[in-house]
């Protein structure tokens, strides 16, 4: 079988110094979009309490756990991975390392955000300054 040359020149890419600062500059904007995006959903969602305290309610211990800032940042982190796996796939991998490296950092965010609501809504036994911080 011949292989037949046209006359046409091959089209030319980009060197690796473009593609290498515009993955970068990708990657960075959208860790800067996401966590934009989080902190508006989080102050939404946690910034005020949906129910005012009743002062004829008696409650027996803590209030229960509260999820809303915990699921916020599960949601994004989950999305914001699935951004970076789809720039890994896609031929972009500084963008994509940049993007996963921002997920760890929502990962460790949510994990916290978890655990301080854990904490606030089972905490030590016969420790009374947590049950007056969780009438304020």
């Amino acid at each position: 079988m011949r292989i037949r040359s046209s006359d046409r020149p091959a089209p030319s890419r980009p060197g690796p110094v473009m593609t290498g600062c515009l993955d970068v500059v990708l990657g960075m904007l959208l860790i800067a979009l996401e966590g934009l995006l989080s902190a508006v959903l989080f102050y939404a969602y946690t910034g005020s309490d949906p129910r005012p305290p009743n002062p004829d309610m008696a409650e027996a211990g803590p209030p229960g756990m509260d999820w809303s800032g915990t699921l916020v940042l599960a949601a994004i982190t989950v999305a914001a991975c699935v951004i970076g796996v789809v720039l890994l796939r896609h031929g972009l991998p500084i963008a994509g390392v940049v993007q996963l490296l921002g997920v760890c950092l929502l990962l460790v965010l949510t994990l916290t955000a978890w655990h301080s609501a854990y904490e606030d809504a089972h905490p030590e036994p016969g420790d009374a300054r947590a049950y007056a911080a969780s009438y304020t």
